[in-house]
């Protein structure tokens, strides 16, 4: 049961941060971020905030997420990079 709400919850986040991602490129130059991105990344602030994250990612180093599971939320380099990108994007400039 654990397995399958880890699986769950890291699917979800990839997908947010999947939308995020794809967005940066419309956002690019207009001095903020339309409503649709506060959502997910409030989602995403939270769990990286809660720790949750690290354990996920922990969880993915142990081989305990299951193999068709979407791990694109558990890049450090790419949460980081893009958690910094939107802080910049919706700085007013």
């Amino acid at each position: 049961m654990r397995r399958r709400a880890r699986d769950a919850r890291v699917k979800r986040m990839s997908a947010a941060y999947k939308r995020l991602r794809e967005m940066i490129p419309t956002l690019t130059g207009k001095g903020g971020a339309p409503e649709a991105v506060g959502p997910d990344l409030e989602m995403l602030r939270k769990y990286v905030e809660s720790r949750q994250w690290m354990e996920d990612f922990e969880a993915d180093e142990r081989g305990e997420i299951g193999r068709g599971v979407d791990r694109s939320v558990l890049s450090e380099d790419g949460l980081y990079d893009l958690m910094n990108e939107l802080d910049e994007l919706m700085r007013p400039g």
